[in-house]
């Protein structure tokens, strides 16, 4: 049976690419959970700080809550309007690179990478405590739960984009389904104990909040907005036209995730909802309309799967970002390569990679990661606005004005949000971020500088310049005279060296006097150099090393080729019945300046 196809599935053909892209409400499915996700935590942080200063003070979640709102509608109008300019994707970084230079992307494009990476972290602790507080019997498993869940969403995405949007569709519209059903019940319901219409204008008990609170809260909040962008760094995964299909995904997450958010802050506020660390401010919500009957335990269940699939958008996003940045020589050219399955698999299996190991490292603790989230996002929503704000002062174009107010109120808001949550949370561990993008920006210049480098080296710019013939020294390792290698020394003599040297490391007196004597009786060719080395220390390698260092030295304007020899058996299982010495040697060889490695691999053919 064939693991790699079962688990996986089928090679694609390059061809077949058409089919594996999505359509709009697929594409909510991969792109969106994240940002929808937040609903189950948006309006729960925002209470959570303002309840810090009085019970009174939580009629500040509704204008704080409506600001949010009306930055989401900045965000969706002029993201729109990004995917329009930009259809190969990209987002923030490509806007960012193209109006206000390299370095503005490199910000963005490093910035977005972390916050993927911290999303993964994030959404699947966060998903495994809910799961855990339901089943408190699994709390000394909650790391490598963790791991499993991001193990397990990475394998559904190397499987393609179809594979996750149809395992990932259900959660999220029953979500969606879910929290609408609650927002419009918990407005319209009779209820006696329920806050009356005039306090939501201008509540009665209001006590003076300060303004620190206010932008705190403010701050907490603005993590419901985090993955807005990912669409427009996705484009490419839609069905054509592909720009249209993801401008109408982004409208239809905004007008989802508004009407979510607002209803939820809406509710809570006229049910009297306070914040507590026993049960969410979704569960409180819909215990107090449904009762603690199906509806409250379904809509725990997929609050629970939804905050864990958020982390699909980010295995979408990552790969997608990552491969630009490729292009750009801002990033290894490993993330350029699509797997069997048309995705950008090493990016998805370096995301997961990282996020696992910030999983263990944080002891899968959701709330020592939330401190490091939503920085880097909103950093590139800064820059994604004023390049945008740029860029319509530039070429101007329909809705130049509205365009450029939107943008720079967007701008003022995601900027403030950046400041807030650093100066707010730089000791609960935003540091980290703060010294983590510089240092990502460092290793981006780094890997730019180093591609610069290499093709300035490798340009052959004198045309006049012509191939020369060096002399060419091939040598043979030969551990004893049998058919392997022979078969190597013959295709050592079709290279038609200058000079050829069979070379034998003997670990005995015995043993070398014995292969000199069976060289003299077999004797192949006179034109072939037999030597016999002693080891006085039992090594092979180590002498070998030396005499083929001795040799570049001695041919200092030579070629020095070492052909090895290597049995490929007929069973994977038989391989550990014999040395590899061959990859070892070639570990070695291959950082020799003037050593070029040959490997001829010798087939087996049992009875």
């Amino acid at each position: 049976m064939n693991w790699r196809r079962v688990l996986f599935g089928r090679p694609l053909k390059s061809a077949e690419e058409t089919g594996r892209q999505v359509v709009v409400w697929q594409g909510l499915s991969v792109l969106a959970p994240d940002a929808l996700s937040s609903v189950a935590y948006g309006t729960q942080e925002i209470l959570i700080v303002l309840s810090t200063a009085s019970v009174a003070a939580l009629w500040f979640s509704l204008p704080i809550s409506g600001v949010l709102v009306l930055l989401l509608a900045f965000l969706v109008f002029n993201y729109r309007q990004i995917i329009a300019a930009y259809p190969n994707g990209g987002g923030a970084y490509v806007i960012g690179r193209d109006t206000l230079g390299p370095w503005s992307g490199v910000v963005a494009g490093s910035a977005l990478l972390i916050d993927y990476t911290l999303t993964v972290a994030v959404s699947v602790t966060a998903g495994v405590a809910a799961l855990v507080s339901a089943f408190p019997f699994l709390l000394h498993w909650t790391v490598e739960l963790s791991v499993l869940f991001t193990i397990l969403i990475m394998v559904v995405n190397l499987r393609g984009v179809k594979e996750s949007a149809a395992l990932f569709t259900g959660p999220t519209y029953l979500f969606i389904l879910m929290v609408l059903i609650m927002a419009v019940w918990g407005l319209l319901e009779v209820d006696p104990t329920a806050k009356p219409v005039h306090d939501f204008f201008a509540p009665s008990s209001l006590t003076y909040v300060g303004p620190v609170i206010i932008l705190r809260s403010f701050s907490s909040g603005s993590s419901a907005l985090t993955g807005i962008e990912a669409i427009s760094n996705g484009v490419p995964i839609f069905q054509h036209p592909s720009q249209r299909r993801a401008r109408a995904t982004l409208l239809l997450l905004g007008l989802l995730l508004g009407s979510m958010f607002l209803g939820t802050s809406l509710v809570a506020y006229r049910l009297g909802i306070v914040p507590n660390n026993q049960v969410t401010v979704l569960q409180q919500i819909s215990g107090r309309l449904f009762g603690h009957g199906v509806f409250y335990y379904l809509l725990s269940f997929v609050t629970m799967a939804i905050l864990a699939i958020a982390a699909n958008t980010s295995f979408a996003g990552f790969p997608q970002l990552a491969s630009i940045m490729a292009r750009d020589q801002w990033m290894p050219r490993m993330f350029l390569s699509r797997g069997d399955r048309l995705v950008y698999q090493n990016g998805i299996i370096v995301l997961g990679s990282v996020a696992i190991l910030l999983i263990v490292a944080f002891g899968g603790n959701t709330n020592r990661l939330i401190p490091l989230y939503a920085v880097g996002v909103y950093m590139s929503f800064t820059i994604a606005l004023i390049s945008l704000v740029k860029k319509r002062m530039r070429n101007g174009g329909p809705g130049r004005v509205t365009t450029i107010i939107t943008a720079s109120l967007g701008a003022f808001l995601t900027s403030a949000v950046v400041l807030i949550s650093v100066i707010s949370k730089f000791t609960e561990g935003a540091w980290i971020v703060v010294v983590a993008i510089p240092l990502m920006i460092s290793a981006l210049r780094a890997i730019r500088r180093h591609y610069q480098g290499v093709a300035d080296y490798l340009r052959l710019s004198d045309l006049s310049a012509k191939p020369e013939s060096k002399k060419l020294v091939v040598v043979v390792p030969m551990a004893s005279i049998n058919r392997m290698s022979m078969a190597t020394i013959s295709t050592a003599l079709s290279m038609k060296p200058d000079e050829l040297i069979v070379l034998n490391i003997a670990t005995s007196a015995e043993r070398e006097k014995l292969i000199t004597e069976r060289w003299k009786e077999w004797s192949p060719d006179p034109s072939i150099q037999f030597v016999s080395i002693r080891s006085q220390y039992r090594s092979v390698l180590r002498p070998m090393v030396r005499y083929i260092d001795h040799l570049t030295n001695l041919f200092a304007k030579g070629r020095v080729v070492v052909v090895i020899p290597e049995l490929v058996v007929g069973k994977s299982w038989q391989n550990v019945l014999h040395n590899h010495m061959a990859f070892t040697l070639e570990a070695i060889l291959v950082f020799r300046r003037q050593v070029s490695v040959t490997v001829v691999p010798y087939h087996l053919h049992e009875p």
